[in-house]
C-alpha cells in the first residue's frame, strides 16, 4: 500500500475512533510509517484519553506477516451540535 493510501487509512480509522458518538474536529495529527509490505493492513485504533472537549487517539497499522506499515496519534475537538 503506497504511504498516501496509507495516510488516508489511518486518518479515516483515527478520526472514526473519535467520533464514535459525536462529530468531532482535527485540533492535530501525526503519522509515522513503518516497513513497506504486500496485502492489506489491520488497523486498530484506541482513545488514549478523553476530556468534555478534546479526545486523544492512537492507531497502529500492521501488515499481515505482523511487521508495523505506520501509527498514528491525533487530538480532536468535540464539535458543538
Amino acid at each position: 500500500m503506497p504511504q498516501p493510501r496509507l495516510s488516508a487509512l489511518l486518518e479515516d480509522a483515527l478520526v472514526a475512533a473519535a467520533g464514535l458518538d459525536r462529530p468531532v474536529a482535527t485540533v492535530s495529527l501525526a503519522l509515522d510509517f513503518g516497513v513497506y509490505g504486500d496485502g492489506d493492513v489491520t488497523v486498530t485504533t484506541r482513545v488514549d484519553r478523553a476530556t468534555r472537549s478534546l479526545i486523544f487517539v492512537s492507531a497502529l497499522a500492521v501488515w499481515p506477516d505482523g511487521r508495523p506499515a505506520g501509527s498514528g496519534q491525533g487530538v480532536f475537538r468535540v464539535a458543538a451540535v
